[in-house]
């Protein structure tokens, strides 16, 4: 089973990535055609309420269908399965439809209240692109549907690469039609949600799934998916909630101050989008399969094990970023009307939303188990309750930290969710693995310590010696160089404290490497 979840991980990883990599292609392609103008603030404007309904309700549509389709195909019912799942489809079309309609006619509403700074003209602009887009959420809803069918059958490629291809599309009608005009780009983003739908339909029909026109809503776990359907939205909103309280406070401070707290979080969140992503959605239909069969024993292991994988990654990613803050901030950013300043602020935002990492990772992962076992309100309580506790550290901390509070009350919050979901996950379970928990986090945190200072350490030796030009390709070699580094010195750390994961690792790769020198002799 581990294996399956390892190769499935390994999977959505390389797909999240290449993801990643098209959607900065698409970012910088956009920003080379349009700039940081007027007519981009109309886009970004626009588009606000539809990345937000599929970055919120699109995960609690894949987190609702994919334990109630896994239990039906675990108990053999296909043909009942693939019924659930198309009445599920037809009426998410179809509610899709009418908020679609809805935000049509309302468009100039939503524009005022989202962006009531708006001239005239920049607001009917924004009116324009807000209607070409809104169609996007039929799509939206069909396409993270049709996602959390192929999760609940264990299929993930096509759909981990749906938003690169989602991301071709448009970096696409930027190239060609760019040049004619901003609705262009709208249109474009409107197409790319209709072939992010698209491109997973083969896998659908690869994996047997059998569409039907049924629309029986009273049927009970058609019901049930629906009625969940809200609690676990809001307990996904979580972190959206949390930036926005951070625009919120840090809208009263000096010039910048949310610029640096929405770079730094991008920046937290990639080595989250790439990983921690792929193993919380590898292991959720294995989760939901041993809730169902009621092996609780072994979903706790399961739930350990994807937990104790994503700290290995997660620490020493945040201690490296912590340590080489400011030269990444730097390469990454430091051009144009980003100047000195900007750095130093993101930077310094960077460490204390770090700390956190650990957090944020875990609330992932343990947030799949809860709704595996079919228990949505126990993250919602919770989720709240943390906004509690960053909206108290918010005000406690921000005349004493500016932005940089913000960003620590986060954390704050981040932990007190993790932690409490943990304790609490003892109402399930009958054990926790805390003490293997305890072994890999202790040993992934001297291996971190020891990431950061030899990152560190590395990087200011070649940053006073013959590469302390500050020029972008010497400064991309000194990061480059302090990573890995700083990887290596992880790496060979765990194997002297003999972390169990990484010891299984090395032992498969010595064990292949002298299987193919016996076929050679």
């Amino acid at each position: 089973m581990f294996k399956s979840i390892a190769r499935a991980t390994l999977i959505i990883m390389v797909m999240n990535l290449v993801s990643r990599l098209l959607g900065f292609l698409r970012e910088t392609v956009i920003a080379n055609q349009f700039g940081a103008t007027s007519f981009t603030d109309a886009y970004l404007v626009a588009y606000t309420l539809p990345y937000f309904l599929q970055a919120v309700l699109g995960m609690a549509l894949v987190t609702s269908i994919v334990p109630v389709v896994t239990k039906y195909l675990v108990k053999g019912e296909e043909k009942e399965a693939w019924r659930i799942a198309s009445i599920t489809l037809n009426w998410t079309a179809l509610l899709m439809t009418v908020f679609t309609v809805l935000g049509i006619l309302g468009a100039r509403v939503l524009v005022l209240i989202t962006a009531p700074g708006f001239d005239e003209n920049t607001a009917d602009l924004a009116t324009d692109l807000t209607m070409i887009m809104f169609p996007s959420l039929i799509f939206m809803g069909v396409g993270m549907l049709i996602t959390g069918i192929l999760n609940a059958k264990k299929s993930f490629a096509a759909a981990a690469f749906a938003p690169g291809f989602s991301s071709l599309i448009i970096i696409s009608a930027v190239l060609l039609l760019g040049r004619y005009g901003i609705h262009y780009l709208a249109w474009g983003t409107l197409l790319s949600m209709v072939g992010a739908m698209l491109i997973q339909l083969p896998a659908l029909r690869k994996i047997g799934f059998r569409y039907t026109g049924d629309w029986q809503i009273q049927h009970p776990e058609v019901k049930g998916i629906f009625l969940n359907l809200l609690p676990i939205f809001l307990g996904t909103a979580v972190n959206q909630l949390y930036l926005a309280i951070n625009r919120f406070f840090a809208s009263g401070l000096a010039e910048g101050s949310i610029s640096a707290l929405n770079y730094a979080g991008k920046l937290m969140n990639l080595p989250m989008g790439i990983f921690v992503l792929a193993v919380s959605s590898a292991i959720y239909p294995t989760l939901a399969e041993q809730a169902f069969k009621g092996e609780r024993k072994q979903l706790g292991r399961t739930l350990a094990r994807g937990l104790r994988l994503v700290l290995l990654v997660t620490l020493p990613a945040a201690a490296g970023l912590m340590a080489l803050k400011t030269p990444i901030v730097k390469l990454l950013f430091e051009r144009g009307a980003f100047d000195a300043v900007a750095t130093t602020m993101t930077a310094d935002a960077l460490f204390y939303f770090c700390l956190g990492m650990f957090a944020v990772s875990a609330n992932m992962v343990i947030t799949r188990a809860y709704y595996a076992l079919g228990d949505v309100k126990t993250p919602l309580y919770l989720g709240f309750l943390s906004i509690v506790v960053n909206i108290v550290a918010s005000i406690a901390l921000l005349p004493y930290m500016q932005h940089d509070g913000l960003a620590l009350a986060n954390t704050l919050a981040a932990a007190f969710n993790a932690f409490a979901m943990y304790a609490l996950l003892k109402k399930h379970l009958p054990r926790l693995f805390i003490s293997d928990l305890c072994r890999t986090v202790i040993k992934s945190l001297v291996g971190s310590i020891l990431t950061a200072v030899v990152a560190l350490l590395l990087y200011r030796y070649l940053d006073s010696t013959l590469w302390a030009a500050q020029n972008i390709r010497f400064l991309l070699v000194k990061v480059m160089c302090s990573v890995v580094a700083g990887i290596l010195v992880y790496g060979i750390s765990l194997l002297v404290l003999r972390e169990e994961e990484t010891w299984t690792l090395w032992r498969k790769f010595w064990s292949k490497v002298k299987k193919q020198e016996e076929a050679r002799n």
